[in-house]
């Protein structure tokens, strides 16, 4: 359990057991005690903590719909009968019908605190990031030297876009709240692409010390290969594989997502 003491505002982050390696949120305000809970998979560690803080759950928000984010939904709400369940229109049909939609640049409220709605597609067309502070709870879009795969539902380019226009956009000071663990095979993964990235090597002695942490925008961008597509270790690393690749960031990005899909 990692628990994330702010100004006003409490984050307590997870492992979910028996799931894919997610992580599970909630935030709180510590004022009201109002919460949202953040792709919900491990009911009774997250019943748990509401119980024994006195929380209220305002809503349980889901970054996307994939069966392992929604997967907690309706046991919360079945609990709290006044919160509601908030997701992008894009996947509002895979949740239950006490739901409300959730668009690019809506603010959420709970307690004193409210949590901006930034849409990030391309691991699924419905994906969205909540921004909060210096946080962002990014899902399945992002993670620890990596990205998310586009095979169930998704698709690469629009991921690129996304990479391209919003996240490479973002503070490197934010602070990455990811969907899942993933970040020993993921700088493995891009260590095989460009051996000689001593960031990457750095954060992997660390992470198998020392577990996986929170990760900053500025700090992925020394070694996750999806946001060093001009890097000219990386390029020749791919085409190694594939020499007639363009290099040219979209083509890069997506020859990176195809090699991982299979790495």
């Amino acid at each position: 359990m990692h628990i994330i003491n702010e100004d006003g505002f409490t984050i307590h982050r997870f492992l979910a057991e028996q799931s894919g390696s997610n992580y599970n949120y909630i935030i709180s305000c510590d004022e009201t005690k109002e919460c949202l809970v953040i792709d919900p998979f491990d009911v009774i560690t997250i019943m748990q903590i509401i119980r024994e803080n006195d929380f209220r759950v305002n809503y349980v928000v889901n970054t996307h719909t994939h069966p392992d984010h929604i997967h907690g939904n309706d046991p919360v709400i079945k609990v709290f009968l006044e919160s509601k369940i908030l997701v992008h229109e894009k996947g509002l049909d895979n949740v239950s019908p006490r739901s409300e939609t959730i668009e690019d640049g809506d603010e959420i409220s709970f307690g004193r605190h409210s949590i901006k709605v930034i849409h990030t597609p391309g691991h699924c067309p419905e994906h969205v990031t909540l921004k909060i502070g210096n946080y962002l709870f990014i899902g399945d879009t992002v993670f620890v030297s990596g990205c998310g795969n586009t095979r169930y539902g998704g698709d690469p380019e629009i991921l690129y876009t996304t990479f391209a226009n919003k996240i490479m956009g973002f503070d490197d000071n934010l602070k990455l709240l990811v969907g899942h663990r993933y970040a020993e095979n993921n700088l493995k993964f891009a260590l095989s692409i460009a051996p000689d990235n001593q960031a990457a090597k750095d954060k992997l002695k660390e992470v198998e010390k020392n577990g996986e942490k929170i990760t900053t925008i500025g700090e992925e961008k020394t070694y996750n290969p999806f946001m060093r597509l001009d890097d000219p270790n990386i390029i020749s690393g791919l085409k190694k594989n594939d020499p007639d690749m363009s290099d040219d960031p979209k083509s890069v990005f997506v020859k990176l997502r195809e090699l991982r899909n299979s790495w």
